[in-house]
């Protein structure tokens, strides 16, 4: 119980602090965005209690460390596996899963659809150095990703 309030604390504080800044700051632009990210977490709240999704994934598949998420300048928003070492099957079904999907960024908000916005899921969007936060706006959680060097 302890671990779990401990992240529901660091969770609530990073929401507070961060919050603020979001609203002072001036609307992104898509070069902010644009790139090859890995995730490191998806928070969510379930039940009244926080979990970090993504690192139960990598409990389960530690080779999805590796994957990459592609923010494309045209508007593709792709998921990259192939140098992830994870079995082929896994590949194919996560890469099929983000085939079609698109991205639209319209001041801080960050927008993902696969069928052509018809319906989508939508997130305020920062960008701090070489880290991205996405805060769902109908409670899909808090994603955290890093920028991937492309010289690796």
């Amino acid at each position: 119980m302890q671990p779990l309030r401990s992240v529901l604390l660091a969770t609530l504080a990073l929401v507070f602090v961060a919050a603020p800044a979001a609203a002072a700051d001036p609307p992104l632009t898509p070069a902010a965005v644009v790139g090859p990210w890995k995730k490191l977490s998806h928070t969510v709240v379930f039940d009244g209690r926080s979990m970090d999704s993504h690192a139960a994934l990598l409990q389960q598949r530690p080779c999805a460390a590796q994957v990459v998420y592609e923010i494309h300048a045209d508007g593709r928003y792709r998921l990259d596996a192939s140098g992830s070492h994870c079995d082929d099957k896994y590949k194919r079904v996560q890469e099929k899963l983000y085939a079609k999907t698109q991205w639209k960024l319209e001041g801080q908000k960050f927008t993902t659809s696969a069928t052509n916005f018809a319906v989508g899921q939508s997130y305020n969007v920062s960008v701090a150095g070489q880290r991205m936060t996405w805060v769902g706006t109908e409670g899909q959680g808090t994603l955290v990703f890093e920028k991937v060097n492309p010289a690796k």
